[in-house]
């Protein structure tokens, strides 16, 4: 389900117009985040680090009201529940994208999300799906091989895409800690830093609500 943003009584009116006539709207942050909990919590489960991070991801950024945001035709809608869609590797070095549906129940989650794993891995291609193209998602990728302290993300801004992207990296021990690098790519009309600063602190602050 998704709302209809009245633009005309919207407090971002001129920003959404201002950057949306920009040729390329999009903005980055990318910045370190204390995943220790999360990790340690998917080792004491015995759950994927990949799927236990992302669905806390998916929680937090659920629970940050401009990453619901998108752009349709000539309207800015709020979704209810945003799901995400990964890049999944394969083992003959192709990925192909994935659609995790997003549930609370965590079992449940990993569960789908295992399911649609495979179904990419057993693919060719990009693997795409009719749930591929949601706009109801966050199109991640996780870049395991190595840490990063910046990133440009591919966007097709042209076509009037507005979906955020989101990025990890290596996770990183130091002494006691696991940090991640995060990079966040959004439309400039729908957020500033100041909404991705929000997520990045629900990321570090509400672990040990899991």
């Amino acid at each position: 389900m998704k709302q209809v943003i009245d633009l005309d009584n919207w407090n971002r009116k001129e920003h959404f117009a201002f950057f949306s006539a920009f040729d390329d709207p999009f903005f980055g942050v990318t910045t370190l985040v204390d995943f220790t909990d999360v990790y340690r919590q998917s080792k004491e489960q015995n759950v994927s680090f990949f799927l236990y991070s992302l669905h806390f991801l998916l929680k937090c950024v659920n629970e940050t009201d401009a990453f619901k945001l998108r752009i349709e035709k000539d309207s800015v809608v709020r979704y209810d529940t945003i799901h995400i869609s990964p890049t999944i590797g394969r083992e003959d070095g192709t990925f192909g994208f994935g659609f995790f549906e997003y549930d609370p129940d965590i079992d449940l989650f990993i569960q789908k999300a295992t399911q649609e794993i495979e179904r990419v891995k057993n693919g060719t291609g990009l693997s795409f799906s009719k749930n591929t193209s949601r706009q109801d998602v966050i199109r991640y990728s996780a870049l395991p091989w190595f840490a990063f302290s910046e990133m440009k993300h591919a966007t097709s801004f042209k076509n009037g895409d507005s979906v955020p992207r989101i990025s990890t990296g290596k996770l990183m021990q130091e002494d006691s800690k696991y940090l991640l690098p995060i990079s966040v790519c959004a439309h400039h009309g729908l957020m500033d830093g100041r909404n991705v600063a929000e997520l990045i602190r629900k990321l570090s602050d509400n672990q040990t609500a899991l």
